[in-house]
């Protein structure tokens, strides 16, 4: 699917879904707690962007806002719980690059279909993804390690089934035409659980995740999936200086189900654009290694467009399959 037709096909879908929800007083919502559902368990980046939106919209909407763990599937399970729910407001999903671009490749039948069922709401922050070596390979950076992974063969952990985790990391391998054993985990803590004591060489993982072991010298920076330098930690060389034209980028964001009031949408997207941009926030995303990149609903849908089109073509490219 090209770019452009993506971007129509979603628009286009959005456009329906507004014209065809009902309507909603201003003061109608929230009464009762809403949920925001993640795909993926406690601790990992998910999940900590997922508790900072409700952060921001409890303060700022006056009622409460409850995260719900529903790990599983590569983030299927909670996108096809949320598709469920009442399109009422009251159940939101914490969109990551699985659940609004890639799951579909990956799977003989995700559920749902990120371009239509869902309706964007704002994005929230993106990050990059990081390469990690354990100490114990004596490498620096990815030269270093592409020149390893060519003497012998290394060993290679990431977070997520076809996640961004894991395409940075296949990516990597591809553009450096080097070999190396895959070893998938379900999750930071688990991957971590191996890398750590050196069971497995390398790891990539999403840089608020990964980033406490880097600083504490657990682990060794290989570099950032950005296209260049992160900004809130220029000290790691990109991949990209080793290998011009690579990037794997995660970014997150609230979606709610098809059907959801417009009004909803709107005051959600206005309290997340505004606590988003407040400097405390910003700075505390920069600590987690993340940019907070709030925008509009069609800003969302067209990167959510492209990303669906281009993350696809490198899924079918490696061959990844999740079932």
């Amino acid at each position: 699917m090209g770019h452009s037709l993506a971007t129509r096909r979603v628009l286009l879908a959005g456009v329906g879904t507004l014209l065809a929800a009902p309507s909603l007083a201003q003061g109608d919502w929230p009464q009762r707690p809403v949920r925001i559902v993640v795909g993926f368990p406690a601790g990992g980046t998910t999940d900590i962007l997922g508790r900072l939106a409700a952060q921001i919209l409890q303060e700022a909407l006056g009622q409460s806002f409850i995260v719900e763990n529903r790990p599983g599937a590569g983030s299927n399970i909670a996108a096809q719980a949320v598709l469920r729910a009442p399109a009422d407001g009251y159940t939101l999903l914490l969109g990551s690059p699985g659940t609004n671009a890639i799951n579909p490749h990956l799977y003989s039948n995700a559920g749902y279909d990120p371009l239509t069922d869902f309706m964007p709401i704002s994005q929230i922050a993106e990050v990059p993804n990081l390469i990690a070596a354990h100490p114990s390979l004596g490498v620096h950076d990815a030269a270093g390690l592409i020149a390893l992974a060519k003497q012998r063969r290394l060993s290679y952990g990431e977070t997520s089934i076809g996640g961004s985790t894991h395409l940075a990391a296949e990516l990597f391998r591809v553009m450096a035409e080097i070999q190396a054993t895959h070893v998938p985990y379900r999750g930071s803590a688990p991957m971590m659980t191996d890398l750590l004591p050196g069971r497995i060489d390398f790891g990539t993982d999403n840089l608020p995740s990964i980033l406490p072991h880097i600083r504490s010298g657990a682990l060794v920076p290989i570099g950032v999936t950005s296209r260049a330098r992160w900004p809130s930690a220029p000290e790691i060389p990109a991949i990209a200086e080793t290998l011009p034209g690579y990037e794997v980028v995660a970014w997150f964001g609230l979606v709610a189900p098809r059907g959801t009031p417009p009004e909803v949408i709107a005051r959600v997207n206005a309290a997340l654009r505004a606590g988003l941009g407040k400097p405390e926030m910003v700075s505390r995303l920069a600590e987690l290694g993340a940019r907070p990149i709030p925008g509009t609903p069609e800003e969302y849908q067209a990167r959510n467009a492209a990303e669906f089109a281009r993350l696809g073509e490198l899924i079918r490219r490696v061959g990844i399959r999740a079932d």
